[in-house]
């Protein structure tokens, strides 16, 4: 049962990892892929403008190729800093038995470390405290190179990105020390309360409250300080706010996890009513056709446009490629934004969620397990349609049939019904 879950959770586990249709490339370091996300380049652009804003004045009268050259130093340095960071989780977790072999940086961080499955408080700890350590190790670096460069009167743009690079890894390295739900201090918190509890579940309801609770003091002192007049206080309320957030999803997630306990994939797939696979290079026009099955629901179609939706059986539909590959997920929601006047010349594939950014599993993943990777941010518009969703895959790769939430709904009833416990 996985309870050690960040709100930036990617897709990958049993069945996904390295599914067919998912993107290669990226940074390979120490047995790890680094991506880096949309986010991440959104953080890059604004670093780009932070840099053009504050190095002039801080070192002003150069060439405009020196701050060129130090924004771009200071862009790199910044998202190594970031990679860092997420590696050193990486490498603990992995000698703690985590599997997973990508890292991907996205606005708010790493979206890696808090999927990882451990069997000891222990190992839980040491890759939480791996990150903000490698965090400090970077700040104490950068800041010794700084005070050695400004010795050396080496000028003080090079001293400036050294000294940004020491500010950047502190700010890194306390924030994620924060107690809140999917942050390293968090998980520190959680693995203290398994190690003296014995109890994972328990634990994560622990570290939620802690969560919690230390939200509603940086709340309090964000709008008092406010009231006081200092307008940086906003940042303190902000990031309260969004601890209490993080922190009630993680309490309610931790007891849908509960009730799903001793439940696997298989046991609700078939009861999951999905559709099979179909082929992802048809048109939305031939698949309305498809699916209308009689001639009285096909004339019902508008100007021959195809059936209504509203007599399709199913709510989602696996894709398929030529060699029997799952290609994607598709959706009556996605369906229905494609005008008329288009359904015959767009494919099924072209409006689909990709395969690569599909939450997928096996018939034999824990069901509690696979509900603490569906909670994610979509990295593409189109993956605001399936989120919540997960496809199933069998062994040699081919899709199986999709979970919805309404399955894990139902699921998570039932599993409270066997239990003798209330709902949420």
């Amino acid at each position: 049962m996985s309870i050690t879950r960040s709100p930036d959770s990617t897709r990958s586990g049993p069945g996904a990892s390295s599914g067919p249709g998912r993107p290669r490339g990226g940074l390979r370091l120490a047995g790890f892929t680094a991506r880096l996300t949309l986010g991440a380049q959104l953080l890059a652009m604004l670093t780009v403008l932070a840099g053009a804003l504050v190095l002039p004045d801080v070192a002003p009268g150069l060439p405009a190729v020196a701050y060129l050259a130090a924004t771009a130093v200071l862009v790199i340095g910044f998202l190594a800093s970031l990679i860092t960071h997420e590696l050193a989780h990486a490498v603990v977790a992995r000698r703690h038995g985590a599997t997973a072999e990508e890292i991907r940086i996205g606005f708010f961080g790493g979206t890696a470390h808090g999927r990882h499955e451990y069997a000891t408080p222990r190992g839980l700890w040491r890759a939480a405290a791996a990150g903000p350590a490698s965090s400090l190790i970077l700040a104490a670096a950068s800041a010794g190179i700084a005070l050695g460069l400004a010795a050396l009167d080496a000028g003080r743009l090079p001293a400036a990105v050294f000294a940004a690079f020491a500010w950047i890894n502190i700010v890194l390295a306390v924030l994620n020390l924060l107690p809140g739900a999917g942050l390293d201090g968090g998980r520190l918190i959680q693995a203290l309360a398994w190690a003296r509890s014995g109890d994972r579940a328990r634990a994560a309801i622990t570290a939620a409250r802690v969560g919690q609770a230390a939200g509603a003091v940086l709340l309090t002192g964000g709008v008092t300080a406010l009231a006081l007049g200092y307008l940086d206080g906003i940042w303190a309320a902000l990031i309260g706010l969004a601890m209490i957030g993080a922190a009630r999803v993680q309490a309610r997630e931790v007891q849908a996890i509960t009730a799903l306990a001793g439940l696997y994939v298989r046991d609700v797939l078939a009861r999951s009513g999905s559709a099979e696979a179909i082929p992802g290079w048809h048109t939305v026009q031939s698949f309305l056709d498809d699916q209308a099955g009689s001639t009285e629901a096909r004339s019902t179609g508008a100007g021959g446009a195809g059936a209504p939706l509203g007599v399709i059986g199913a709510s989602v539909f696996p894709l398929r490629d030529f060699e029997g590959h799952p290609a994607g997920l598709l959706t009556l929601s996605q369906l229905a934004l494609v005008p008329a006047a288009q359904r015959d010349r767009s494919r099924l594939i072209d409006i689909a969620t990709p395969v690569a950014e599909v939450v997928t599993t096996t018939p034999d993943e824990p069901l509690g397990q696979l509900l603490s990777r569906l909670s994610i941010r979509p990295a593409i518009p189109a993956a605001l349609h399936t989120a919540g969703h997960a496809l199933v895959l069998t062994e040699d790769g081919a899709p199986a049939g999709v979970l919805t939430p309404e399955d894990f709904r139902r699921a998570g009833q039932a599993g409270r019904l066997a239990q003798g416990r209330p709902g949420p």
